[in-house]
Order: C-alpha cells, then sequence, then structure tokens
C-alpha cells in the first residue's frame, strides 16, 4: 500500500436500512411484502411510522410484524465489493466502492398480531351441523377459503344482492387482536385491570383505564367538604419534575387573585407550558369534575358553592357545529381521520438514548416570525375569551362567564343573577334555570352574524345572500345530546324556592370584573 494520501470524493446520499428477517431470494418479492416501494418512502418520510412487513402481500387479512426505526447510534455504511480473478495467473483482486452512509436502520424485533384466516368448516349437507361435529375426526375435518366471499375485488351489479348463492359468511374480524406485539414478562401475575375493577361501580361503563391524575384532587359537587392542603406526592412531583420555583410562585399568585382557574387560561396567560401546569396544579388547588365550576381548578380551602363571589367562575360548555361552507371556520381539536392503529405508530415510550443536537441549542435563537406578534396574542386569548368579531378556535370551549366579552350576555348574566339568600344550585349554580342555553343562544346568534359578514367580503352580496337566508343551519350550538337532560333538570328546577332581585343589579356582581386582570394592555405590553 502506498503512503500516498487517499483521494476526497463527495459522498453520496444517505442510505434506509431494512433488516428483513428472511432469506432473500427475490428481491421484487421482498419488496412487495414491504408493502412496495411507494410505501417504504411514505414510512420512511414520517418519523412516528413503522415499516411493515406481511408475509401474504395478497391477503388484506395478513396481520403484518412492524419494523422499529432506529436512527440514533447508527454508523453503518454500504460498501460494493468486486471481486476481480485473473485467469492467466489466477490472482485475485477485490475493488471496494463507498455507495452511501445509512443513518436510518428498520428492525423487525416484534411479533405479528394473531393471524384469523378467511376460513368456514365444509359440513354434510345430509346432516345437521350437530351431527357432522359428532362424526367428525381430526382427519375428516375440512375448510373451505372464503376470501373471495367476504372481499370483493371488483364492482358487483345490482342482481348480486338478490342471489343466495352469492351470501357472504359473517366474517368480521377486528382490525387489531393485541394492542402489544413484544414479549412481555407474565409470571401468573394478576392484571392491574382486573383488581381495579373489584372496586369500580357495575353500572360505570367506557372505563378502559385509570385517570392519568398525576396525584391530583378530583372532588364532585356533592362532596361534603373541600380539601384545604395538597397531597404529598403531588408536592414531591414538582422537585422530581425539576419544576421552577419562579413558575410556582407565578401560578400561586393567580391563584391568590382569582380562586378558581381553567388550565386553558392559565397557560393563555402566563405562557407556561401544559406539560408543566399539569405538575403545578395540582399542589395549589383541587379540581370539579361535575356542577357549575366542572373542569376547572380552585383553589385549596376555598369552597364555591358558599361564597357568591364565584358565579362569575361558573363553567359555560359552548359547542360549535358548522355545516356547508362554514366547516373549515372552526376546527375539531381531535380528528379521527389522522388516527392510526396502535400497531402503526411507533412506541414512544421505551427507553431511548438521550442525544443533545444542534437543533437544541438553536430554540433559543430569535427567529424571524411571519406571524404578527398581535395576531399571535389575540389568538391565545380566544382560547378563554369570547368577544364579538372573532371565531373560537375549536369546537368545543369551556368559558367562564367572566370571560364573555358580550354586552348582551353580561346584562343577562346581571338579571339571572341570585340573592344572597339563595343556594347554589348543582345544575345552573348561583342563576336562574335555563340562564346557560341563553346565554349558548347570545353566543350563537353573534358567531353566526359574523359568519355572514365574513361570507360577504369572501364570497360578495350575491353568494352570500343564500348562505343568509339560511343562516341558522350554519352554526347550530350546542349540546344536542344533554337537551333532554336540560329540560328534566329545568322541570325540577322550578320547584326551588328562588328569591330573585327584581331589578337584577346586583352590587356584588356589579362590582365584579367580567375578565381577567391580566388581559388589560399594561400586563400585554409586560
Amino acid at each position: 500500500m502506498s503512503g500516498s494520501p487517499a483521494k476526497e470524493k463527495k459522498c453520496p446520499g444517505n442510505l434506509i436500512c431494512v433488516e428483513y428477517p428472511g432469506v432473500v431470494a427475490n428481491v421484487d418479492k421482498m419488496i412487495e411484502t414491504l408493502g412496495g416501494i411507494d410505501n417504504i418512502s411514505t414510512v420512511s418520510a414520517e418519523l412516528n411510522r413503522r415499516l411493515e412487513l406481511r408475509f401474504r402481500p395478497d391477503d388484506i387479512f395478513s396481520k403484518p410484524t412492524c419494523g422499529e426505526r432506529v436512527t440514533h447510534g447508527s454508523s453503518s455504511f454500504l460498501l460494493h465489493i468486486a471481486k476481480y480473478k485473473n485467469k492467466v495467473t489466477g490472482e485475485t483482486k477485490t475493488v471496494p466502492k463507498f455507495l452511501g452512509n445509512v443513518e436510518t436502520n428498520f428492525k423487525f424485533m416484534n411479533l405479528c398480531d394473531f393471524q384469523y384466516l378467511p376460513m368456514n368448516r365444509v359440513t354434510d349437507s345430509n346432516k345437521n351441523e350437530e351431527q357432522s361435529l359428532q362424526d367428525e375426526t381430526e382427519n375428516d375435518i375440512l375448510y373451505e377459503d372464503i376470501y373471495d366471499k367476504v372481499y370483493m375485488k371488483n364492482l358487483e351489479s345490482s342482481d348480486w344482492i338478490n342471489k343466495k348463492d352469492k351470501e357472504a359468511p359473517l366474517f368480521l374480524p377486528p382490525a387489531a387482536f393485541s394492542r402489544m406485539d413484544v414479549p412481555q414478562d407474565y409470571h401468573y401475575r394478576r392484571e392491574s385491570s382486573t383488581l381495579g375493577a373489584e372496586n369500580t361501580p357495575y353500572n360505570i361503563i367506557g372505563r378502559t383505564r385509570q385517570r392519568r391524575s398525576h396525584h391530583a384532587i378530583f372532588v364532585t359537587f356533592d362532596v361534603e367538604k373541600v380539601p384545604d392542603k395538597p397531597r404529598d406526592f403531588a408536592v414531591n412531583q414538582l422537585r422530581l419534575k425539576f419544576i421552577d420555583t419562579k413558575e410556582q410562585n407565578i401560578i400561586k399568585d393567580k391563584f391568590a387573585e382569582v380562586p378558581i382557574w381553567a388550565k386553558n387560561t392559565l397557560h393563555a396567560v402566563t405562557k407556561i407550558t401544559n406539560e408543566k401546569l399539569k405538575y403545578i396544579l395540582p399542589s395549589l388547588g383541587y379540581y370539579f369534575t361535575t356542577g357549575p365550576w366542572r373542569n376547572q381548578w380552585v383553589r385549596f380551602g376555598y369552597d364555591p358553592r358558599k361564597n357568591i363571589e364565584s358565579a362569575l367562575y361558573q363553567t359555560l360548555d359552548y359547542r360549535v357545529r358548522l355545516q356547508g361552507g362554514a366547516r373549515h371556520k372552526v376546527k375539531a381539536k381531535r380528528s379521527y381521520a389522522n388516527y392510526l392503529l396502535p400497531y402503526k405508530a411507533m412506541s414512544w415510550s421505551k427507553a431511548k438514548t438521550s442525544i443533545i443536537t444542534r437543533e437544541v441549542f438553536e430554540e433559543n435563537i430569535p427567529k424571524d416570525d411571519t406571524l404578527d406578534k398581535k395576531e399571535e396574542e389575540e389568538r391565545l386569548k380566544d382560547i378563554y375569551l369570547f368577544r364579538s368579531g372573532r371565531i373560537p378556535p375549536y369546537r368545543q370551549m369551556f368559558y367562564q362567564f367572566k370571560d364573555l366579552q358580550h354586552e348582551e350576555a353580561q346584562n343577562l348574566i346581571r338579571k339571572s343573577y341570585f340573592s344572597r339568600n339563595s343556594k347554589c344550585n348543582e345544575k345552573s349554580g348561583w342563576f336562574l334555570p335555563g340562564t346557560d342555553q341563553k346565554l349558548r343562544d347570545l353566543l350563537t346568534v353573534t358567531l353566526n352574524e359574523h359568519i355572514a359578514m365574513e361570507n360577504k367580503k369572501e364570497f360578495g352580496p350575491e353568494e352570500s345572500s343564500n348562505s343568509n337566508d339560511n343562516l341558522e343551519d350554519l352554526v347550530i350550538s350546542d349540546e344536542d345530546e344533554e337537551d333532554d337532560e336540560e329540560e328534566e333538570d329545568d322541570d325540577d328546577d322550578e320547584d326551588v324556592d328562588v328569591d330573585v332581585d327584581e331589578e337584577g343589579d346586583n352590587p356584588t356582581l356589579t362590582d365584579l370584573n367580567f375578565m381577567h386582570h391580566s388581559t388589560s394592555d399594561d400586563e400585554d405590553s409586560s
């Protein structure tokens, strides 16, 4: 080997390695089991996807085994080594060629799901099913393939429905039998779900797992005494999660000003992330799951059922349903169209090696945001404020009564307010029965008018006139599923002895502000 320096050449592009769990005799068939080149390209471009391998690619009922993406710690490269042999001298020579660097590996270390084949047992037509099962032995059992009956490859005509011989068997396997494809150590232990089921009431349905409480205290409206201190585990979590003391004091000061807060409101006002708030809030307050203050955090020791000043902090569950061309105005929080089966996505709960990348240091570097900062502030306020001329960011919103910046809504709240001699009601709180529904109607009318004005600007007066005639069909509020329950509850509330101020001008309510103090211009500038 000569001592001359090696020549530097341009490195080829990065490659993707698939560690195929089998002996590859035909490359084309191997690629077909992986879904084809297009599927491999799609999966490699999405970081949260796993590569599926189906050993029977022509069978749609074939359950795949999934390959995990391995990116960190991969320092492989691909070499092409050509071997030349001199026919005269018999001397061999190898010539290596560098093809590229391998940064991403797909390793198939998991099991396939349970395979359920589209087959039916063949029985003797002269015998009934019970007799045939008794007479058959293991060697006599026959099955028929029903794949073509349950999976149609072509579009059938309408006559297919009336043909008796074309009746499809009842073959409805689930999308996935098992939620896990990694072997687990069982050791004949009882499952945690069975342990919790013993203490769960029999009439509770739809509960598939325990609530992720993070050691928070959840209470219902009928609780006798509200909690006055947090759990020790909740306070200890702040230290274990390295929550900044400064951020804890900010939330503590907010609870000193206002005793009841929603988590989204605190996030919009303080700019503290939800990841930190879910550990800070259990150490400062308890959570109402039912009643007028449901889905909100209340300061420890403060009972809104005994303090009439807490009326303006009640929860208004407002839901928006959009139809027609106005659907794009308000987006949904969750979309079923983006759902992935559990085995298709990567499991991010597995232990991974911590890698410090350059992007970590670039997060604090100021960037040129194209979005106007003022508009970004307005969008944060839309998370918890209802304002005329603004569209709610989601189709279901939880507002506090004091966050309704709407003149008619504020007047309705003042008129529907109970006097101090009244008792807090579980359904309507400190207000007259039906106040929630009246507020929803006002917000819906305001939203309808705003959408109509936007349509007029976007499409012109002629095209938008048709939509204005049927304006109520564009936006419909709100809880159709709960209408029947509300009507029954309202009938029950009519028997309650209520002392209402005739003028509707309660001094306690008038002195309170309808907005958070943090929404002032002074604090926004800070």
